[in-house]
């Protein structure tokens, strides 16, 4: 004889024992259980396969440490919104009023994003502690990652695969220097071959001349964005994007190991060049 319960089939032999037959009453009420389970599990994993198991992150990036202030909304490596400022002020006063602006136009809420990026450095002594200063504030908030990046890196990542070698990056410091960094450049990897320094233009012009390199940056702070005819040259410049906050947020996806969280997460900024109140100060008798 058989009985149908819940889905289950349950069997019962004729002749059987009352023990017997308790038994397998029992064990029917078992995989009755076992049978609702194994919807409810069907059910969870038709829902999971009509949601993505790994969302594309939403990510905040920004750049304070130069004139050339920026902030990025992006979704994975696409920016979805950005704003711009060249400003000889400090972005103090305008950061956080572009964030909203930016979440405003997307209709994005700040508790959805998954990553805060920034960068640090070198450039403006306050410039950098503001960016950096804002992105701990909401990475801590928000209980995100966040990434700091080197405005440096974030030019040399720009050069295209295709251009194997050398690469020089540099960044306007004023009074005639320039932070200066160098990479190598190999089968579409980028290492760092040269740290971050300050070193005056005419120095970096004779150190750079006749080198084979590409070199990316403010090329204008020492002239080598000049054309130097219909065949250039070495060093030879690459033209790359001076806002920086769009390539800091597509380095910080690609740098998970340098991801940080937690109530005391800390940041190491890249001055290289002491703030000015301290040079003023040290020169007063």
């Amino acid at each position: 004889m058989g009985v149908r319960s819940s889905g289950a089939l349950i069997l019962f032999h004729q002749g059987g024992t009352r023990a017997q037959m308790s038994r397998l009453a029992a064990e029917s009420g078992h995989k009755s259980l076992s049978a609702k389970r194994l919807q409810y599990i069907i059910q969870f994993l038709l829902l999971s396969m009509m949601m993505p198991l790994n969302p594309v992150p939403r990510v905040l990036a920004f750049d304070t440490a130069t004139t050339r202030g920026s902030v990025a909304l992006l979704q994975g490596r696409e920016v979805r919104a950005e704003l711009r400022l060249q400003s000889p002020q400090t972005h103090s006063a305008t950061l956080l009023n572009a964030i909203n602006y930016l979440l405003g136009r997307l209709g994005w809420n700040l508790g959805e994003l998954n990553l805060v990026a920034a960068g640090t450095g070198p450039g403006s002594f306050t410039g950098i502690r503001i960016g950096i200063a804002t992105a701990l504030g909401i990475s801590q908030s928000l209980a995100i990652p966040f990434a700091g990046i080197s405005g440096l890196d974030a030019l040399a990542y720009q050069v295209p695969a295709s251009l194997d070698g050398r690469i020089g990056a540099l960044l306007d410091a004023r009074r005639s220097q320039v932070f200066y960094a160098e990479y190598v450049h190999r089968n579409g990897r980028i290492r760092l071959a040269q740290k971050s320094e300050l070193i005056c233009v005419s120095d970096l012009e004779r150190r750079l001349a006749d080198r084979h390199l590409y070199i990316v940056g403010d090329l204008s702070a020492c002239g080598l964005g000049e054309s130097k005819g219909s065949s250039p040259g070495w060093p030879r410049p690459v033209s790359v994007d001076l806002f920086l906050a769009a390539g800091i947020g597509r380095l910080a996806l690609s740098r998970k190991n340098r991801w940080r969280s937690g109530d005391s997460i800390v940041s190491e900024p890249m001055y290289i060049r002491p703030p000015d109140a301290i040079r003023n100060k040290s020169r007063k008798p």
